[in-house]
């Protein structure tokens, strides 16, 4: 009997040291750093998803048509190395070079997008930048065409060419831009001409509100105060919409797709972010 209880022991023991050994730790924590790894790999598919389904969602005519500040004055920008190249007339960065040169610059900076700040439309700006120089040129005929018609000419190109630099988007700020945008908003869900107050054009313009925090904040993550702007743009507007079902569920569901959102969006709870990305 004692030989049996000496050998249970033993047998215990051994048993115990088998599930204590060193390597069957490290075999514990290997598994669970494989456990953590694909954990986050999970939710890194995941949030790829989401992202590829917000794109997808927000790839609309209205929202595509809305002009990007940072984008449009990329077109216009010019280094210090390339404006000196363009003035003395050498090749400039290996970046003007591989565009054409000193040309190239001058194409840079045309601002030519077809988009004009202070509510001027582009017939006006044809009326005055192909129209008026052709008026003024035959006007002057009998002093200034007969003495240098070549430089009269020039003269007033180049004064219509100052005028649509003047009055075009590109040349202008961001606060001009979003007001370009919210005049689009209500050119395109308005019902009538010059309707600002139906609820489809007042979701559109907190729309164009709202895009233009979510790009300031993606920049600038500790910016609390335009954090909390920002929610309440988003109260609104899913208030606005909330009054648009109970008025037609047809034109509500019809402007949740063209404003790029989910009724999710706008009936579910409305959190304060904490980032933006």
């Amino acid at each position: 009997m004692l030989r049996s209880a000496h050998a249970f022991s033993q047998a215990a023991r051994a048993v115990r040291t088998l599930y204590t050994t060193p390597a069957l730790a490290v075999k514990r924590r290997n598994n669970r750093k494989a456990e953590l790894e694909a954990q986050r790999n999970a939710e890194a598919e995941a949030a790829r998803r989401a992202q590829e389904q917000l794109r997808k969602l927000k790839d609309t005519d209205f929202l595509n048509s809305l002009i990007n500040p940072e984008k449009l004055f990329s077109t216009t920008q010019i280094s210090q190395e390339d404006a000196a190249a363009a003035v003395s007339g050498s090749g400039g960065s290996a970046l003007l070079q591989q565009a054409g040169g000193e040309g190239a610059s001058v194409i840079r900076r045309e601002a030519n997008s077809g988009h004009f700040a202070c509510h001027v439309r582009p017939e006006e700006v044809k009326l005055v930048t192909e129209v008026a120089p052709k008026a003024m040129v035959g006007s002057d005929f009998r002093f200034s065409l007969q003495v240098m018609p070549e430089m009269a000419e020039k003269s007033a190109q180049i004064q219509a060419d100052i005028v649509r630099r003047v009055v075009s988007l590109d040349n202008a700020n961001s606060s001009a831009i979003m007001h370009y945008n919210i005049g689009n908003a209500v050119k395109t869900f308005g019902r009538s001409d010059g309707d600002s107050g139906s609820p489809e054009v007042q979701a559109a313009v907190w729309t164009v509100r709202i895009n233009n925090l979510e790009d300031h904040l993606r920049g600038h993550n500790k910016d609390h105060h335009n954090r909390r702007a920002y929610t309440k743009l988003l109260h609104k507007r899913a208030k606005m919409l909330r009054y648009l079902k109970r008025e037609s569920l047809e034109r509500y569901y019809l402007c949740l797709k063209q404003l790029g959102l989910t009724k999710e969006m706008v009936e579910g709870e409305i959190l304060q972010p904490k980032r933006i990305f």
